[in-house]
């Protein structure tokens, strides 16, 4: 993870100051901004030209609850397996960054779908979270299903594996889940820690999170979702992930069920270990088997 930039600690700055403040007066809004904080990504991406696979696509567009309007693009192989894949990306991303995945897929018989997720990239919104993201993911798979297969990075994966767990007929779908929050209480921690948030602040947050989302923490889990689901699932983490630890996944790794395999990496951190050759290997084997 790179150092923060002089404006983006100016910033950060700015931020600590302002929920300090906030917080000696009202906990509990500064802990609802907090939140809302938390579910607005940063614009670390820049605008970026559509890579030329993408010019082959079909475009989708759909209104989500509440009159977002999310975008996407889907691919028809030549020779068809009947089968298709949704690619969900990660927080501050944008369904772009998995181009080198199309070819292959379609090359292998797959229809490939994927959506820029609310508040990214081409798609409208202002906030992202765990709830968001998958109520988004519903439907588009009632509006653009049946998919077969899933693949998620970060964000996307956790919230997959909230969709696996509920998901009917497991054993007829696989998942890739791309270095997931095996535990979001570890998110959580390292977000209070950068902000310096007080233990008032902090209380106030989860108060705000069990008000929007009627769960208590320990369900937001990618650990605890899968645990509930049958079917094939592949789990790729680099141990030297520094945004969703390595460390939280040890102890499920050893005791997960046997449909679970995983794909442990080392140097790749947690944004090249979906880009590298070898993995993205490893991810089109499991999906064609």
């Amino acid at each position: 993870m790179s150092k923060p930039g002089f404006s983006e600690r100016m910033y950060l700055q700015y931020l600590r100051t302002k929920f300090r403040t906030i917080g000696k007066l009202s906990p509990a809004m500064a802990g609802k901004l907090a939140f809302n904080l938390f579910c607005t990504p940063y614009p670390k991406y820049k605008k970026t030209k559509a890579p030329a696979i993408f010019h082959q696509a079909k475009h989708l567009e759909t209104t989500l609850n509440g009159g977002i309007t999310i975008k996407g693009y889907e691919w028809i192989p030549v020779k068809a397996n009947g089968k298709t894949i949704l690619i969900c990306h990660g927080y501050a991303s944008y369904f772009y960054k998995f181009e080198k995945y199309i070819q292959p897929l379609l090359r292998n018989g797959f229809r490939v779908i994927g959506f820029d997720a609310p508040a990214h990239g081409q798609s409208d919104g202002k906030y992202i979270n765990i709830v968001i993201y998958k109520e988004a993911i519903e439907h588009i798979i009632n509006k653009f299903g049946p998919i077969d297969h899933f693949m998620g990075h970060s964000l996307g994966g956790i919230t997959l594996a909230m969709i696996a767990e509920e998901i009917q007929l497991p054993e007829q779908h696989k998942f890739v889940l791309i270095a997931p929050a095996t535990k979001t209480t570890t998110t959580f921690a390292n977000y209070f820690a950068m902000m310096h948030f007080s233990e008032p602040v902090i209380k106030a947050f989860y108060n705000e999170l069990n008000k929007q989302t009627d769960k208590p923490i320990s369900y937001f889990e990618a650990d605890r979702a899968v645990e509930n689901f049958k079917g094939p699932l592949l789990w790729v983490h680099d141990e030297g992930d520094r945004v969703c630890p390595y460390s939280d996944l040890k102890k499920f790794q050893i005791n997960a069920p046997n449909n679970i395999k995983f794909l442990i990496t080392k140097g790749l951190g947690h944004n090249k270990v979906y880009k590298t050759p070898e993995v993205v290997d490893q991810i089109l084997a499991f999906l064609s088997a």
